[in-house]
């Protein structure tokens, strides 16, 4: 019986041995550095042009001789990318760009190309405001046919972003803030809709020490939908989706004088509703309402009920600027959030309002054009002239 046993016990610890070679022998051979990651992402942003990235090629171990990794463009792997991971990013224009030093040498005695393939981003010109482009490159072939490929790491995804330099409305002062009419009659059903997203990128300016206020709103409805802040000097503002009771509170403190991305979304297919923070979701509750309706606000104007940049009647400013804001009639996703920040086709189904904030109206200095064309116009109510900050980038990853 004691033999039987030791037997098995050693057949059983040669078939982890082997197991474990296989699994080792998998991972071994080349690959792209920085494909290896769960999201196989290199991300390259267009401010002057030529704007370049360098990818390197490597391998699990180091080389007996020289080997060469050939290199290529993969667009017909755009379609695949954008479904697994949720995206809905453009193949990269091929007139936009250059591919070079494509045949990649990892030299004897080394584990890492001494160089990298190289992408250039040379022309803007056919290449959409807001547009996420991407151009997957993949090793082709490896000189050494004893070499496998790591299929997992065989291709890296580029994504390019391109800078947005515009304006944004200044409502820093104390009574700024702008007002619009859901009641005129688009395609939408603006007093019963199902799904909401509300999505703004605002800076708050006066989120300080020194403040007592409690609250400063973002854009929506009060008691209805509204998004907002709570908190106070001490302890910070978390960003606040209010109506419908309870309210939602975000998990993370909001910065001030950086520029933010907020939303809040309402899907009654689901009967939840749901806060983010550039793209993150930060909270969500039931919410059984069955519709939103843009029309209805507790204090504000009968006539103008929904708000972007103050709520009710007392000191609810925003005091900050505001570079985008949208309304929609459907339930956005994170992956949505986070791939259209800076800018969004206008006639995008289900868009019901979108205001950029970046100048007025041609026939009114005081109004906001909405340029879904559903005539949502967004018009100031401040006191004095509408202003505006110059100078805005979006995406924007300086220091501030």
């Amino acid at each position: 019986m004691k033999q039987n046993i030791k037997y098995a016990l050693l057949a059983l610890f040669s078939f982890l041995m082997m197991s474990c070679q296989k699994s080792q022998e998998y991972y071994e051979g080349v690959y792209i550095v920085g494909a290896d990651k769960l999201s196989p992402v290199a991300n390259l942003t267009i401010d002057d042009l030529p704007a370049v990235i360098g990818i390197k090629v490597a391998s699990s171990n180091a080389m007996e001789n020289n080997v060469e990794v050939m290199m290529k463009s993969t667009p017909e792997l755009v379609e695949s990318f954008n479904k697994e991971y949720k995206k809905n990013y453009e193949l990269l224009p091929e007139k936009s760009y250059k591919l070079e030093n494509t045949s990649l040498i990892i030299e004897n005695g080394k584990s890492i190309s001494s160089e990298g393939v190289r992408l250039s981003i040379i022309s803007r010109e056919l290449l959409k405001e807001g547009t996420t482009y991407v151009l997957p490159v993949s090793i082709a072939g490896v000189s050494d046919k004893n070499l496998s490929v790591i299929e997992g790491s065989r291709t890296i995804y580029i994504v390019i972003n391109q800078v947005i330099i515009t304006q944004a409305a200044d409502l820093s002062n104390r009574g700024e803030y702008f007002k619009v009419d859901f009641r005129k009659e688009s395609k939408y059903n603006t007093a019963a809709l199902t799904n909401v997203t509300f999505e703004a990128r605002v800076r708050f300016k006066k989120m300080t020490p020194t403040s007592g206020k409690w609250c400063f709103s973002v854009m929506g409805l009060e008691e209805n939908f509204c998004l907002r802040t709570a908190g106070s000097n001490t302890e910070g503002w978390k960003l606040q989706l209010s109506g419908g009771s309870p309210a939602i509170d975000s998990r993370d403190v909001l910065p001030n004088d950086k520029w933010v991305h907020l939303a809040c979304v309402y899907d009654g297919s689901q009967g939840k509703k749901f806060i983010y923070v550039n793209g993150e979701l930060q909270g969500e509750l039931p919410d059984t309402r069955g519709t939103v309706d843009l029309t209805y606000a507790y204090g504000q104007d009968a006539n103008a009920a929904f708000y972007i940049g103050q709520s009710a009647a007392d000191d609810r400013y925003m005091n900050g600027y505001v570079s985008e804001a949208r309304v929609w009639a459907v339930a956005r996703s994170a992956a949505d959030l986070k791939n259209n920040v800076c800018w969004v086709d206008p006639l995008t189904d289900g868009l019901v309002a979108y205001w950029r904030f970046n100048e007025p109206a041609e026939d009114n200095a005081k109004v906001v054009t909405d340029l879904t064309g559903n005539g949502y116009n967004a018009t100031f109510a401040g006191w004095g002239n509408l202003r505006f900050v110059e100078g805005v980038r979006c995406p924007d990853n300086t220091a501030e």
